[in-house]
Order: structure tokens, then sequence, then C-alpha cells
């Protein structure tokens, strides 16, 4: 690439990126719905038509806001499945990313419910749609991971299959972010805190699971505190 391209390419990512921080507020503010490109143009101080040229539908434009915070998960998940430890240790890292993650990008599962409740997806391009399912895939792949070396090694019953373990993590920690959301039902589970709630829930899970050295037999405090120290020693939000 030559040094003119290399410009212009690098003109480019940071014009796009622009357009996405702007259009995730506007998502936010309006709904998906009621996305306005115009509103968008006025906000970026880009014509229409440029916004046209980086996004070539609406249901583009809204798919990379996700993309963006999922790729940013995936890194955070990334990060914390190389913590050393037994796998329900080096399991409980990606639930510290999940916190972190979460403290971050507070909205960014208004948002992809958002998106999941209109039918956008034929519209939006093929480059957009497998960018986003490669982010999910890297997320999905830190934490199989993990399951698999837990069966392996028998911290996980031999009965189970990874994907499913895999699975039901994601749907309680999913579930729990949805949940949480919601203050009607803060109220009334007395809820102050959603982040310990995610952490205690994910637990659960595991126990349930059969997924050994379970909560109580095992001195998990000592690994949140080596978790903290050497994965995320900037993560304000835990105690």
């Amino acid at each position: 690439m030559s040094v003119t391209a290399a410009r212009k390419e690098r003109e480019r990512m940071v014009r796009e990126e622009l357009m996405i921080d702007h259009a995730r507020r506007l998502l936010l503010k309006h709904g998906y719905q009621n996305l306005n490109l115009d509103e968008l143009a006025g906000a970026v101080e880009y014509s229409k038509g440029t916004i046209y040229l980086h996004f070539s539908t609406k249901e583009d434009l809204a798919l990379a806001v996700s993309t963006r915070a999922l790729r940013e998960r995936a890194d955070l998940f990334e990060r914390a499945s190389g913590f050393q430890g037994r796998s329900r240790e080096r399991m409980r890292a990606i639930g510290f990313a999940c916190a972190q993650f979460a403290v971050h990008h507070r909205d960014y599962f208004n948002v992809e419910m958002m998106l999941k409740s209109v039918s956008f997806w034929e519209k939006a391009s093929e480059d957009r749609k497998r960018n986003h399912s490669h982010q999910a895939s890297r997320c999905f792949e830190a934490v199989n991971r993990i399951a698999l070396d837990a069966i392996k090694c028998g911290d996980l019953p031999r009965t189970h299959r990874a994907e499913q373990v895999t699975l039901a993590l994601i749907a309680i920690t999913m579930g729990t972010h949805c949940a949480t959301s919601q203050p009607d039902l803060m109220h009334l589970a007395r809820i102050s805190d959603p982040i310990s709630v995610m952490r205690f829930n994910q637990d659960l899970v595991c126990d349930g699971l059969g997924w050994k050295p379970v909560l109580a037999r095992f001195d998990y405090a000592a690994t949140d505190r080596r978790i903290r120290a050497e994965i995320f020693p900037a993560a304000s939000w835990l105690v």
C-alpha cells in the first residue's frame, strides 16, 4: 500500500469510528426505528452521502455499533482466558471480563436487544454480518476452550458437552444483564449491585454443573485477588 493510500485508509477509519460513536448515542436516544441519518450527518459534519460510502444501509450502521462493542468484549475474554489456574479459576477470570465490559459498556445490552427485536438482519450487508459473527465467535470460543479443558481434566463431568456448558454461562450472563436493566425487577429483588448478582449467578450455574472445585470448597477470594492483580489491575468496580 502506498503512503497516500495508507493515509487515506487511516482517515477513512477515523471517519467511520466518529460515525459509529455518534450513531451509538442516537440509537440510545431514539431507538433503532427512529435512527435518523440526517441528524447523524449533522452531528459528524459529513454529508449523508459520505455516511453511505461507509454504511450501505441503516442496518449496517446499527450493526457496526454492536460489533465494535462486541470486539472489545472478545478482547477482554481472550485476555482473561490466559489466567493461570484451575479451569474454574480461569472461567472466573472470564466472569471478571464480563463485569469489566458491563461497567464500561452499560448500554451495550440495550442496543443489542434493540437490534434483535427488529427484523433488520436481511438488510445488513454480508461483510457487516460476517464481522459481527466473527467477534461473537471469539467470545464463544474463549469460554468454550476452558470448558473443554475442564471436561478433559475431570473438573467437569465427562457427560457434559463443552458447547452446552458455554451456552448455559452465556445465557445466565445475558439474562442477568437484561433482568438487572429493569428498574421494577431491581426493586422487587432488592438488588443494588448488578455486577455482584451476575457473578453470583455464574457461580450458581458452575456449581449446578458440578464444576470443581465448588464454591464452598475453595478459596476463590484469593483467586479473585490474583485475577485483579494480574489481569484487571484497573478494575475500580472490584472490592
